[in-house]
């Protein structure tokens, strides 16, 4: 208590020294905020400062330039969900999802257990629907076709250093061109989902079953096929031979009902795949008197079970077909990343996209006249104080990045009618165009790996349960997404000053293609690949205005020597 007391005794007596020093330099006629100055060595010595570009709409140096980027080296394979289903609209065109999955059996199913001649009274699809988009109201059909090569697994080589077969596919990944399935055989089961009484909170779908189906049936019961009457599969250390014979199921949308403008936009279904599975009921007769019914029968089949070392591969596909949007027309031809050794003809664009399921997402590379504003930043300040100030180390860094109807000032936004027949930025449109777009969106240096920039650490985020200061969220009050880059910026300058001084030691101009992750690529957030989620938003500034917000960049920093 006594060591307390003496704290606060000198911590009132600080006080009491303060202010008699603020009264003293209050009756001061003029002030010198470089009082001390002297004390710092030079090589110390710093000025704050703080830098917006642009600072208008009226700016039109391209500080970033942007493109689209779409790329199928996306990992599709061992998710969490299993993804089905259509999606139509304007902007996205038509977007088509399915999925493979290998099913396992982890009953143990004794001799005998089918008796005489079992009767087939129904299978079901077991889901867990964990995510959808905004219309499920739209009856969709779907096609769940058996696998009938595991040829994608075990022809598949084994990586250099590995002892087995790497299971990792990606959205490129076609089930038919790699002899998965057999579409001119047709589907085992055909079922419905979506409308009023088959919505999301559906947990078991029953199946239709074509003459295929019912004879896939009669194979799991045993009557059928390589294992007639032979209990051997259905024991307990025999999954690996299990997975041989029943290699699982693609589902998908059913190709002869395709999704059309006239039923509706439709939705992507994701179900968890852990609580995902197929069920089969029926009956086995006496065989004594086979008009008499001797049991119940019933099966239960998993599509994922973490305990186990086979059966839990798992693919996911997705296809775009943009050729049906009737807004924001763009060639796909102008987003698809270059082949290996291909220039990349990529053009700017000023508007930039944002999608989930291996659709067009955009690049943004810093440019020349970034660095050259920032240079001018610190040769006015040498010029304005006579100072030998050298680098920048900045203390926050953030880039806003507007939705379409977006403004820097919000008191541009007009209560329009959502039309787009007035002059300026809609407050209807805008609302709409939030609450399409994904809630938030990731800022990677490579996008088909995940790798984030340093801000942007998702991992740690996820393993700690805690928020990163790098937001990314979608800024209703200001009708953009706004994201925290500090740490990105500085390693971006310091590799450009770096260059700059190899260049003039060197004698050569400065290359920006030496300096480090200039380009980066706006996406979804890393746990959002998949959303059903899409954006259109203002990228770089142009020449013809197009964008009254363009790109911003807000820089806080420190001139240092």
């Amino acid at each position: 208590m006594k060591r307390s007391n003496k704290l606060l005794r000198l911590l009132f007596g600080a006080a009491s020294v303060l202010s008699a020093v603020t009264l003293t330099l209050g009756g001061c006629t003029s002030v010198d905020d470089t009082l001390g100055g002297n004390l710092v060595p030079d090589n110390q010595q710093m000025r704050a400062g703080f830098v917006r570009f642009p600072e208008s709409g009226e700016d039109k140096a391209k500080y970033v330039t942007t493109r689209l980027f779409q790329s199928d080296s996306v990992v599709s394979s061992n998710l969490s969900s299993g993804y089905f289903g259509s999606q139509l609209n304007d902007t996205l065109g038509l977007r088509t999802a399915g999925f493979l999955t290998q099913m396992i059996n982890l009953s143990e199913i004794k001799e005998g257990y089918f008796g005489y001649k079992p009767i087939f009274d129904s299978a079901q699809l077991l889901i867990s629907i964990a995510s959808y988009g905004r219309d499920t109201l739209t009856e969709q059909r779907f096609a769940v076709y058996e696998v009938k090569s595991n040829k994608y697994i075990t022809d598949k080589p084994v990586a250099a250093g590995k002892s087995e077969r790497d299971t990792t596919f990606y959205l490129n990944f076609d089930p038919v061109k790699e002899g998965v399935i057999d579409e001119t055989e047709g589907p085992l089961f055909y079922f419905t989902l979506g409308g009023e009484d088959k919505g999301p909170a559906t947990t078991a779908v029953t199946l239709e079953p074509t003459e295929s189906g019912r004879e896939y049936i009669q194979r799991l019961m045993l009557q059928q096929g390589d294992y007639k009457d032979d209990y051997s599969i259905y024991s307990i250390d025999s999954l690996e031979q299990w997975v041989e014979e029943f290699r699982g199921f693609y589902i998908c949308p059913d190709p002869a009902m395709p999704l059309t403008a006239d039923r509706g936009e439709g939705t992507i279904f994701g179900t968890t795949l852990e609580s995902s599975g197929f069920a089969v009921y029926g009956r086995n007769r006496v065989e004594a008197d086979p008009t008499l019914i001797q049991d119940t029968l019933q099966m239960l089949y998993y599509f994922y079970e973490g305990s186990v070392d086979h059966g839990n591969v798992s693919v996911n596909t997705a296809y775009h077909d943009y050729s049906q949007a009737k807004e924001a027309l763009f060639e796909i031809a102008d987003a698809r990343e270059p082949a290996a050794g291909e220039a990349d003809k990529r053009p700017e664009t000023a508007r930039v996209r944002v999608e989930g399921f291996g659709g067009v997402v955009s690049d943004i590379t810093f440019t020349e006249a970034f660095f050259e504003a920032l240079e001018r930043e610190i040769e006015k300040a040498n010029e304005a104080e006579g100072k030998d100030f050298r680098t920048l180390a900045f203390s926050q860094v953030t880039m806003s990045v507007y939705f379409n109807d977006g403004a820097y000032d919000w008191q541009e936004i007009v209560p329009g009618d959502g039309s787009g027949n007035g002059s300026g930025p809609d407050i209807v449109r805008l609302t709409d165009e939030m609450t399409a777009a994904p809630s938030r969106l990731g800022l990677y240096t490579n996008y088909k790996t995940r790798t984030p920039i340093a801000d942007y650490n998702y991992t740690y985020e996820s393993q700690y349960n805690t928020t990163l200061d790098y937001g990314g969220y979608v800024n209703r009050s200001q009708g953009c997404y706004k994201m925290n880059i500090t740490a990105y910026a500085q390693a971006l300058w310091n590799s450009y000053m770096k260059e700059k001084q190899a260049a003039a030691a060197e004698g050569r101009a400065v290359d920006l293609s030496k300096v480090q992750n200039r380009t980066i690529y706006l996406a979804p957030e890393a746990g959002g690949f998949y959303t059903t989620a899409f954006g259109i938003l203002q990228g770089m500034a142009t020449d013809g205005g197009e964008n009254n917000a363009p790109i911003r960049l807000e820089l806080a920093y420190n001139m240092i020597k």
